[in-house]
């Protein structure tokens, strides 16, 4: 049962980062349309913690 529970966390895990990849992807090509230019290192930084933001969202009722 240990391993179900490990796979789920996995793939919640995946489902979050997916989710924040289309949203970067959206966000990159509208800036990109408009000649806006986005700072790599920033963008990497929010990427992450809209991730991990995501995840918990996903595991709260879990932990209930």
């Amino acid at each position: 049962m240990e391993g179900d529970k490990i796979m789920k966390h996995f793939l919640k895990g995946i489902a979050a980062a997916a989710i924040v990849l289309i949203i970067s992807l959206v966000i990159h090509v509208f800036c990109n349309m408009n000649e806006i230019n986005l700072n790599t290192p920033l963008t990497a930084i929010a990427s992450a913690g809209l991730s991990i933001a995501i995840y918990h969202i996903l595991i709260r009722n879990e932990k209930k």
